[in-house]
């Protein structure tokens, strides 16, 4: 699969996600972005891990997904309760990861049912 493919794929599937959600590279240097991502700053070519405070970083697993090609989750309290953060690797694209996180940025809890 190509870069262009790839990144066509990940607009299809993750632009109407409610939350942020990257491709980022192994460098941290973010390679594309979803729509609730660019709609809080976030753009490609910016190293994620200058987005916030240093300390916002200290969890990341970016590193051990890529260097096991295993997708990594990890839960933490988040401003609205219990949030969850995944770090996917992407097929074909070897330093390449899927980034985001549930809760973080939506109450799920008061949506709508």
């Amino acid at each position: 699969m190509t870069d262009e493919e790839v990144l066509s794929a990940f607009h299809a599937m993750w632009d109407n996600f409610p939350e942020p959600v990257t491709i980022t590279q192994k460098s941290r240097e973010i390679v594309a972005v979803n729509k609730a991502a660019a709609d809080l700053g976030l753009k490609a070519g910016i190293k994620c891990s200058s987005i916030g405070k240093p300390e916002d970083h200290k969890g990341c697993l970016c590193n051990r997904a890529i260097d096991t090609c295993t997708g990594i989750g990890v839960s933490y309290e988040g401003p609205f309760g219990r949030t969850y953060g995944f770090w996917i690797p992407i097929s074909g694209r070897p330093d390449w990861v899927l980034h985001y996180s549930v809760g973080r940025t939506v109450n799920y809890d008061s949506l709508k049912r």
